[in-house]
This record gives structure tokens, sequence and C-alpha cells, in this order.
């Protein structure tokens, strides 16, 4: 029996796979040398213990049932055919089995048997360089040893990237579940994996130059060899040598970079737009150092600051804009010492030394921070606010003339009541005068209806001068010319106004020589009679008003000089617009409405003339109308106008 039993465990030792059997309470009771080697126990060590010491205590039951009974259970459905499981070496190490399961006899002679079968694949390991280097720890304090397969275990498959073994054939001999993870293939199929065979050149070269002793790096996308997967990964290959130095292998670490290259696209797109934003900005953009040196600058800002973008990289402010820089950077070394920013400071191109057009500039200068708040350096943001400050004072001048001309109406209005109330006032009184005379039968005095005539008269005046005006506007104000002396129409106009001179002197300097001009009569006596007009009303009584009518080359010259209160030069050019009045005349004290100075310039214009005036503030004034004489009627040199004069 002896014999027999021997001869038995010869031949199970001499078997290439491993041979386990049990008894009807899953106890081993026989296996073989195979089985010794591929679990890493001695004979005498798994003998009389529960089969499952040799599976994951994951895989100890299943279904409700253990792991062997299951298999039994599937055994007709499986036909024979081996199936696939994890099996457990004593050191931890998993491993990938085929295995089949019979059974014979039942009760408590039942015995069950178990062939397997190892395939080529590691699980949770990786045999180098790890080991080597567990087998290296010290002993632990009190005569205790590390586990140097459980720390090797518990680095490699809780490591955040994954990590391979490859030989030197050189085909994967193992693998953790992180690199499974990363490459989606099966570990079955990764491990034993020739890594040659595969199509990625760069991956080839990287694993001759492992092999070759030298580490190498790979950044590129894997391709799945079973599912179409694209991983954009990063491995860093390390060989690995024995106790020798020969090399016997080497190890990959693997990163999955989808992340990374996610950010960095995102970082790169941002970048993108920034610059684009920061190149293309209507306004000027720049950057300097903590050493208020510029490190970037847009085509605005350098455009602003009369030097090309490359002149200004490396340079402090005062090397690029002279003198003025060093305030610049004055300014500038505030917002690094403070942290705080200034904004909005205006200056001109001329206060900072740039040649060109005057331009207005309005700057701010703000600290730029790192993520953990320390100073980076001055970011700089100025705008050209030319425009806008032209726009400014457009608006400024619009409003002024807005409110101008409401205070010029406003001021006609109440000029235009009182002028055209003060000759009615007494023209009702007399009117009313002679109505109850008459009613009575008592003699009227002429005297009575001539002052009321006047007063018609002047009615009447008014009234025109808002008529002419209008036509003025619209353009509509007709001219009839004709062949007429000018002497004689001065001195018919002088003659008519002697009862309107009051205490004033009237002199006339009469020319010796004819004065001819093709004109409209009325509309020139209507000019003469507002210059003239003028005289008296703003000289004081017993002045001498001068009238004066010359020649020059082919000019009628008539002059009307007073000795009246004169007009400020600031006056002097806006005399002949429309309802003006100086600010030195009081409507109280000098009626009209304004407008006769505007009505003489359209006349004489529209007769090719031109009409200024030559004022001193307290000296008075002298009006000028220079108008065309008819073709053959030349006389004396022309006169040169002076250039201060103001002409219309």
């Amino acid at each position: 029996m002896a014999d027999a039993t021997n001869e038995l465990s010869a031949w199970l030792d001499a078997a290439v796979d491993p041979f386990v059997a049990c008894d009807a309470h899953e106890h081993i009771c026989i296996l073989n040398s195979a089985a010794e080697r591929l679990f890493g126990w001695k004979r005498e060590e798994l003998k009389g213990q529960h089969v499952s010491c040799i599976f994951p205590q994951r895989l100890r039951e299943y279904a409700g049932k253990s792991l062997l009974r299951y298999l039994l259970s599937r055994r007709d459905s499986l036909g024979g055919r081996a199936i696939r499981v994890l099996a457990r070496r004593k050191d931890g190490v998993e491993v990938l089995v085929e295995l089949t399961v019979g059974s014979s006899g039942q009760g408590e002679k039942e015995r069950i048997v178990i062939n397997f079968r190892r395939l080529h694949e590691v699980i949770d390991t990786v045999h180098e360089p790890v080991e080597h280097a567990a087998r290296q720890v010290k002993p632990a304090p009190g005569g205790g040893s590390t586990n140097g397969d459980s720390l090797y275990r518990v680095l490699v498959e809780n490591a955040p990237l994954g990590i391979f073994h490859f030989d030197t054939t050189p085909v994967v001999t193992a693998c953790n579940d992180r690199f499974v993870r990363i490459i989606g293939s099966p570990k079955r199929i990764l491990v034993g994996l020739n890594l040659l065979s595969l199509r990625d050149e760069h991956i080839q070269h990287c694993v001759r130059e492992t092999l070759a002793g030298r580490p190498a790096d790979y950044e590129g996308e894997y391709r799945s060899v079973t599912v179409d997967k694209r991983t954009p990964v990063h491995v860093r290959f390390t060989p690995i040598r024995d106790s020798s130095g020969r090399v016997e292998g080497g190890v990959g670490i693997v990163e999955d970079i989808t992340e990374r290259r996610r950010t960095e696209r995102e970082r790169d797109e941002s970048l993108a737009q920034l610059a684009t934003l920061f190149r293309t900005a209507p306004i000027g953009l720049g950057f300097l150092d903590t050493d208020l040196r510029y490190v970037r600058v847009n085509d605005v800002l350098a455009g602003l600051n009369g030097r090309p973008p490359e002149a200004h990289v490396g340079r402090h402010p005062r090397e690029v804009l002279g003198p003025t820089g060093a305030a610049v950077e004055q300014a500038m070394r505030r917002v690094l010492e403070s942290g705080e920013p200034l904004e909005k400071r205006e200056a001109t191109s001329a206060e900072l030394g740039i040649p060109g057009p005057l331009r207005h500039m309005a700057g701010s200068f703000y600290p730029v921070r790192a993520p953990d708040g320390r100073i980076l350096g001055v970011g700089v943001l100025i705008e050209d606010i030319t425009d806008r400050r032209r726009a400014e004072e457009e608006r400024g001048r619009l409003y002024r003339e807005a409110q101008e001309a409401i205070r010029v109406r406003d001021d006609f209005l109440s000029i235009a009541s009182h002028e055209l109330k003060t000759p009615l006032t007494p023209l009702s009184l007399r009117l009313a005068t002679l109505e109850r005379r008459l009613e009575r039968g008592e003699h009227v005095d002429p005297s009575t209806l001539r002052h009321a005539r006047q007063h018609l008269l002047r009615i009447t005046g008014l009234i025109n001068d808002l008529l002419d005006a209008s036509r003025i506007e619209a353009g509509r104000l007709a001219l009839h010319p004709e062949t007429t002396r000018l002497d004689d129409l001065v001195e018919h106009v002088l003659q008519s106004m002697e009862v309107h001179r009051g205490g004033h002197t009237l002199h006339f300097e009469r020319p010796s020589q004819p004065v001819l001009v093709r004109a409209d009569p009325y509309r020139l006596e209507q000019v003469i009679s507002n210059l003239v007009e003028n005289a008296f009303k703003y000289s004081p009584d017993g002045g001498i008003i001068r009238v004066a009518l010359r020649t020059r080359g082919e000019m009628a010259l008539l002059s009307v000089t007073d000795p009246g209160i004169g007009i400020p030069p600031d006056q002097q050019k806006l005399l002949f617009d429309r309802y003006f009045r100086a600010r030195n005349v009081s409507s109280r004290s000098y009626g009209g409405l304004g407008l006769g100075l505007y009505i003489s310039r359209d006349i004489v214009e529209r007769h090719g003339g031109r009409i200024w005036v030559e004022s001193e503030v307290g000296r008075g004034s002298t009006f000028h109308v220079a108008l065309p004489l008819l073709k053959g009627a030349t006389a004396e040199p022309p006169v040169e106008q002076q250039g201060q004069q103001h002409v219309h």
C-alpha cells in the first residue's frame, strides 16, 4: 500500500500542472510539487487547511455557496471546460489560473479534485524593483521584521499612477489596477504583451533605451489594443538592475494627462484670447515688473508713447518717456509699495514730453498679483481721451451757446415788449387827448398830431425791423438796385434826422465828386439811418457825430464816428448778430431790438460790400461801410484794411 502511495505521489509530482485534492469538508489532503511552486506553500503547510486559503477572501463564497461547490454545480453546463479565477499565493500575490473541478464518492468518502493551469499574468504586484527594496528594509525595533511584500503591495496598488513591469524580452510581466484603468484593456491582455509589438515607434524607442540602461520619457496618445480608446499619457521608463548592475527589465510609471491636456488647451485658448484682447484693445495696455522695467506693451500704448513696442521691453519709463518718466516711475513705485491702484490720472502729451499734436490721456496704474497675493509688477492702462475731451468741450460750447440763445431770446422778448410799449403809451395818451378836444369842440394843437405820428412811425420801424429780420432768415429780403448817388442819399438821410439829433452836433464830410453806386436806395437809407441813429443813441449830449464819405480805389467808403460808450473787444465780433446787445448796454437806457446792425450787415453784403467797426470802450466807435463803385467811377488810391478790424 505504501508503495502504491509513493508511486501515486511520484506520478503527481511529475505532472506539469498544479493539482490539489480535498476531502468532503474541503480540507486539502493531497497536492503536488507544481501546486507548491504555484502557491508558495510547503506541502506540509497546506495539508489539512481549508482549500479557501488558496483563493482571495472575496472569492471564497459565490452565489451563496463555497467556490468549489459552486463550480461543481456548474460542471455539467461547463462540459469539462476550464474556468478562469484568481488564486492567492502565500505571500498574498494574486495570480490568474484556469482550473477544472471534479469529485468522486459520496458523503464522508467524497473527494474533490482541482487541476490548475497558471496563466502568464501577475495581478497586483510588480516583481522588480520594489521587492528588492523591501528586502533591504531594516528590522523593526524589538527584533520584529517588516513584511516587504505587504509594503510593496500597498505601495503599488495605492499609487496614484499606473505602474507596469517588463522584462528583457520585453514582455509586460505585471501591472497595477490603475494602469489597467488608464489604458482601458483587460489585465489578461496587458500582461504578456510584447512592447515592441506596439505600433508607436516612440514607445519602442523608450523601451530600447530603458533596456540599454537609460531612462526615457514618452508623451502621446496610447491607443488601446482591445477597445477604441485613445488616452493621452506621459510614461517615465526606468531600467531595473540586479545586484551586479545588469539590466534585467524596466518599470513604466504612467500618468493619465487627459485633464492636464484639457487644462493646457483651455489655458492656451485663454492665453490666445487674452493675447488677442491685449493686442487689439482700443486702449493702451502694458505690464512692468517690480524693477519697473517694461515687460510687455500693446501697439496702442506704444503709439501713445511714440516708440515701437520692442523699444519698451527691458527699459524703465524714464528711458522711454524722457524727463517726465521719472514722475511716472514715482507714481508706479507708490503702487508697488502701497498695493493700491492709482486711477484716472489725466495728462496731456505736451506734459509728458510726447511730440506731435496735443492729446489728452487718462492713465491708471494697478498692482498685478500672483494667486498667493504676491505683487508681480504694475499694470498700465492708458486711454486717449482727446476725442472725448473735445466732445465735452463741444458740448460745453453748445450748451453755452444754447444758454446764450435763451438769454438773447429772453432779452429780446423783454426788450421788444418794452420797445413796443414805449411809443404805444404816449401814442394812446395823445390820441385820448385829441378825442376829448374833438368831443368838446376845442382847438387841436398840431404838435399833438405830430408827436402821435412820430410814435406811430417808431412802432412801424420796430415792426419793419422784425419783418426784415424774418425775411433775411428766410432768404426773401428783396433788393431793387438802381444807379444811385450815394453822396446825395447820405445828405438826404442826415437832413431827415435833424429832428432826432437832440443835443448832438452832426457833421458831414461830403466828397468833392459825385459818388455813384448801383444799389437799392431805400435799403441803403435804412443802413445809414441805423448807423447814425446808433451814434445818437450811444453818445452823450453835446457830442459830435462825424459822417464821412470818400472813395478808395473801386470802393465807396462811408464812416460814422461817435464819441460814445464804445464796445468791448470780445463783443465786437458778435455785434452784427441777430438780437445781440453789448454787455455794457442797458436795455432800459438804450432802446432798440438789436436788429439794426444785423439787417444792415445783410443789406451791405447783398450789395457786394462789407461793414465793420473800430471801437474802444469809453472812447467811442467808428462804423465803416464799403460799397463797390459804379464801373468807371474810381477815384483815390484804395484804403488798406487793418488786421484788427471786424469786417462783415
